[in-house]
């Protein structure tokens, strides 16, 4: 499975991208996770292959130009919860993922 991220510029989404990386280590998934800046959303997918397209809370003020860029795409698309946007919630935010993509 592979995710792309995104946040305002990159950087507190690349935390979350570790955590991600790290739950679906333990699940034994094969699971990637880029973090990018809302502004190279378009880039990145005309790049590479994502399954689904996580937008950070904080970059609501985007999701717009996010979810166009996806469905561009033919990507799946998904605003994160707020109680989910933390290490801590990796698992929860997973969990949520996987239910997308089924």
């Amino acid at each position: 499975m592979k995710i792309l991220l995104s946040c305002s510029g990159g950087m507190s989404s690349s935390l979350i991208a570790e955590s991600l990386q790290d739950a679906g280590k333990k699940r034994g998934l094969d699971l990637s996770v880029k973090a990018t800046g809302t502004e190279e959303v378009a880039d990145d997918l005309n790049a590479d292959h994502y399954d689904i397209v996580l937008l950070a809370p904080q970059a609501v003020y985007r999701k717009s130009a996010v979810q166009a860029a996806s469905n561009d795409a033919n990507v799946k698309f998904m605003m994160i919860p707020r109680d989910c946007y933390n290490p801590i919630a990796s698992n929860k935010l997973l969990n949520l993922v996987e239910k997308e993509l089924q």
